[in-house]
C-alpha cells in the first residue's frame, strides 16, 4: 500500500466535472445536519442522491446478523447514494454524519441526466473501484500504518484534526478488535493522537507520516 494512496483523499465527483457543472448540480436548497444524523438509510429506495458540500460522513453497512461494518469515509465534493440511483436498487448502507454536514438533494432522474450529459458512467465506475481499493487497504498490513493512513486521509478530506469517531468504529473500519485499536493508539502516543470515548484528535501529522514511511517489522 503506497503512502500516497493512504494519505491523499480519494477523488470526488466534483473533481471529474467542470466547476460550473458542479455549481449547477448543487444549486438547489441546502440543508445542514448535525453530527450523528443518518442522511441515507440502508434498504431505502434510491429516489435521490445527496451532494456533500461540507462536512464528513461515514458509510456503515449492517450485516444479516445485525453486526455493523464501517466501510469508508466521504468528504466534501462527494455525491452520496449514487449506486442505488444508478442501478435502480435499494441502498446498501447507511450514510451518517461525523461532523456538521451541509448537503443538497438531487432527484434520481436529474442525477442520471447529469451523468449522461457529462459522460460520467466510466469515471463513476473508476471512483467505485477506488473506494473498493480503499476498503481493501484498510483491512491489510501493519495496523499502526493502516490507522495512521486513515487518520491522515480524514485530515486531508476535512482539513480538520478532531473527528467524532470511537475506537469501536475505527476497529470496524480496520477489521480488528477494539483492543487492538487501543493498543495501536497507545503505541502512537497521546502526543501524536488523543482519543476519548467519542472523539479522535490528531495532534502530530508529521509523526503519522513517519509511521507510514516506517519499514514493516
Amino acid at each position: 500500500m503506497s503512502e500516497d494512496i493512504r494519505v491523499s483523499p480519494a477523488r470526488t465527483l466534483r473533481d471529474l466535472v467542470p466547476g460550473e457543472a458542479w455549481d449547477q448540480l448543487t444549486s438547489g436548497p441546502r440543508r445542514t445536519h448535525p453530527a450523528g444524523t443518518t442522511l441515507l438509510r440502508q434498504g431505502d429506495t434510491g429516489t435521490h442522491v445527496l451532494a456533500l458540500i461540507s462536512g464528513l460522513v461515514k458509510i456503515v453497512r449492517r450485516n444479516i446478523d445485525g453486526r455493523e461494518r464501517l466501510l469508508s469515509f466521504r468528504g466534501p465534493g462527494e455525491v452520496l447514494g449514487e449506486m442505488a440511483v444508478q442501478n435502480h436498487r435499494t441502498r446498501l448502507a447507511d450514510v451518517q454524519a461525523i461532523s456538521t454536514c451541509q448537503v443538497t438533494s438531487i432527484p434520481a432522474n436529474a442525477f442520471r441526466h447529469f451523468v449522461e450529459r457529462h459522460n460520467l458512467p466510466g469515471r463513476l465506475a473508476c471512483l467505485a473501484n477506488d473506494r473498493l481499493w480503499e476498503q481493501t487497504e484498510a483491512g491489510e498490513g501493519d495496523l499502526d500504518q493502516r490507522l495512521a493512513g486513515v487518520l491522515l486521509r480524514l485530515a486531508a478530506m476535512s482539513d480538520d484534526s478532531v473527528f467524532r469517531l470511537t475506537r469501536r468504529e475505527l476497529a470496524q473500519h480496520l477489521g480488528v478488535s477494539r483492543n487492538s485499536v487501543s493498543d495501536a493508539l497507545r503505541r502512537l502516543g497521546p502526543s501524536c493522537v488523543r482519543a476519548d470515548k467519542t472523539c479522535i484528535e490528531v495532534m502530530d501529522e508529521r509523526r503519522l507520516h513517519d509511521v507510514l514511511r516506517r519499514l514493516p517489522a
